[in-house]
């Protein structure tokens, strides 16, 4: 893995952590995760995650 796509795998996780704690607090619905969760990855095409959480996102 070259060190440019290591950083993105790092800042995407980095940035998902804050919103699994608010999906475990209550705070934020499984749906919202899902749009952030979508959102981040199209933003940092990480490699080592699942495809489950991907949806279309109107963005219009």
């Amino acid at each position: 893995m070259k060190k440019e796509q290591f950083y993105k795998e790092m800042l995407y996780h980095s940035s998902l952590s804050p919103f699994k704690a608010m999906l475990k607090n209550g705070i934020i619905s499984g749906d919202d995760y899902r749009v952030i969760d979508t959102i981040l990855r199209v933003k940092y095409s990480p490699l080592f995650v699942e495809k489950s959480y991907q949806i279309p996102l109107d963005n219009k």
